[in-house]
């Protein structure tokens, strides 16, 4: 069968995953185009797939007319994908999908009105691991609260987009919107949020980001969940896991080590993943632009908007000193 063609739009940070994982997948897809406002970046990645360089995403998508496109950029850059639609490429975009929720409005209803295949890259659902979570805990009926953590330390460069909340978003929207995504597909949607985001580990003045943060949602399946924060920690303490209480069970599920600890009565089992998540959340992608069933998509774009709306109410929530209604 004919490879997929596809564009790589943001060039560095994450692309670099998702490049290393295309070698594998080149039965599946090929690169035909690389774009980034840096045309030094994009001529670099270019020459690991002998293609075509550009700086204007829009522009390579008329001219190479692809099948799909992988994008990878800063989180205030986002909206040119309300232009690559018109041309009906498939989209595999990585999260946050924007820092507006009008903007994502947007695209979601031309998504829609234009029926491409989309993803959005929350690759952790797609851990064997999570899975076999999720077996275990197909609805929220039996679990009383979930408990997430992302810890980090950061080491961003003087004056990276990450630094500035109105280019990243913030930890929460950028980084932390991992818990809360896979804390949503076990506990289900959020009825209201209350957040603090505190600003007091890096009183340095290089970051606007807020390092302390503190999130509880309730959730209509009556779920409690809390979600705490930093990107300050000491670069010997980073932990990132989403911990779930369920009847007569305990899950830990720790995304970066791809691993699960199912807790039970007077037993523990300690599971790691045997597959690579970036690769297989590429490869599930590729797999429905070419036969259009979209059925093994874990994270398509309407539910990846709702992610993104709840960690927005979590900073109006701060921000207000309220609890926000979702």
């Amino acid at each position: 069968m004919a490879q997929v063609s596809v564009v790589l739009i943001g060039c560095g940070g994450i692309m670099n995953v998702h490049a290393r994982c295309l070698s594998p997948l080149r039965d599946l897809a090929r690169v035909v185009g690389c774009v980034d406002v840096v045309k030094e970046r994009a001529e670099d990645f270019a020459d690991r797939f002998g293609c075509s360089v550009y700086t204007d995403p829009v522009k390579a998508v008329a001219e190479l007319r692809p099948e799909a496109a992988i994008i990878a950029v800063p989180p205030n850059a986002h909206g040119f994908e309300e232009e690559l639609l018109d041309y009906g490429v498939h989209l595999f975009i990585e999260k946050p999908i924007a820092i507006d929720l009008d903007l994502a409005s947007r695209i979601l209803r031309k998504i829609e009105k234009t029926g491409v295949v989309n993803s959005v890259g929350y690759m952790w659902r797609y851990l064997d691991v999570v899975q076999l979570a999720k077996k275990e805990l197909p609805s929220p009926d039996s679990i009383g609260m979930i408990y997430g953590q992302y810890v980090w330390a950061a080491n961003f460069p003087p004056g990276h987009w990450w630094l500035k909340k109105s280019l990243s978003g913030g930890q929460i929207i950028e980084q932390a919107t991992h818990t809360i995504d896979l804390i949503r597909y076990f506990a289900g949607e959020a009825v209201s949020v209350f957040a603090r985001l505190e600003r007091r580990l890096s009183k340095d003045g290089t970051s606007d980001v807020e390092d302390s943060s503190v999130i509880t949602i309730r959730h209509k399946s009556g779920v409690a969940s809390t979600v705490v924060a930093t990107w300050r920690s000491a670069n010997t303490l980073q932990e990132t896991f989403v911990r779930i209480f369920a009847r007569d069970l305990v899950v830990d599920i720790v995304g970066h080590q791809r691993r699960a600890v199912f807790y039970r009565n007077n037993r523990v089992e300690d599971v790691r993943s045997v597959v690579d998540p970036y690769l297989e959340e590429l490869r599930v992608f590729f797999e429905a632009v070419k036969s259009g069933d979209t059925s093994g998509i874990l994270s398509p774009y309407s539910d990846a908007y709702k992610t993104l709306e709840l960690t927005i109410r979590a900073n109006e929530s701060h921000n207000s000193g309220r609890i926000i209604e979702v």
